[in-house]
């Protein structure tokens, strides 16, 4: 394998997600292409299309995180329920890049990507965003969503700094709510202790279980 073909055809940022999520920089890894393009179509291709979804809608209703912050307590269970996620993966990941453990951490960030954020919240969303009025649930809709992007950003920097900075750049020039020339200047998150809730997390776990289960029968 070429590798000057490789990182010109997937990127850098693909290759050094693939090479980090699939084993420790200190272990040996069996290359493959194919594993590669995986990456980038399952988590950056996820990614990228999670923030075309939420820029469509928030172009459409001018959405720039000027309202006040809806209150954690008003905002709808969903919401609470990816949040919760959220601030339990900002502790895992800054604990995991203190140990040194990047594998454990970029897993992480995978699974919530594709799993959690994608195929559930925004799943589950979509009318919040495209139907009603531009009212406290919509807003709090899109506050939500843009919270998750601008953190998954910075958690992954790290390991996809082009990737992660360019999304960073995106939503932050659009709505000015931090004023850092790039993620690699800004505050790392902070997971604070009042946003995770334990019990939404199991409740949603169990929710998810079923629905596998039976979308496995049929």
């Amino acid at each position: 394998v070429d590798p000057f073909e490789t990182l010109s055809e997937y990127g850098a940022d693909a290759t050094r997600w693939y090479m980090i999520s699939n084993a420790n920089p200190w272990d040996n890894l069996k290359f493959d292409l194919e594993g590669i393009a995986e990456v980038r179509r399952k988590f950056f291709g996820t990614l990228y299309n999670t923030y075309s979804f939420f820029a469509l809608y928030a172009n459409i209703d001018n959405f720039n995180f000027s309202e006040p912050e809806v209150p954690l307590n008003e905002r709808p269970e969903i919401d609470r329920w990816i949040l919760s996620e959220l601030h339990t993966l900002i502790n895992d990941v800054d604990a995991f890049y203190a140990e040194y453990e990047p594998t454990k951490a970029t897993r992480a960030i995978s699974d919530f990507v594709q799993e959690n954020l994608s195929n559930w919240y925004v799943r589950l969303c979509r009318r919040r965003f495209w139907k009603g009025e531009y009212a406290q649930d919509k807003i709090a809709a899109y506050q939500t969503l843009y919270t998750c992007l601008l953190t998954v950003a910075k958690l992954s920097a790290p390991v996809a700094p082009f990737f992660m900075d360019r999304l960073y750049r995106d939503l932050t020039q659009a709505t000015g709510s931090e004023n850092f020339e790039s993620v690699h200047l800004a505050n790392f998150p902070v997971s604070v202790e009042n946003f995770v809730d334990k019990s939404l997390e199991s409740k949603m776990m169990k929710a998810q279980t079923v629905s596998s289960l039976v979308l496995s029968l049929r």
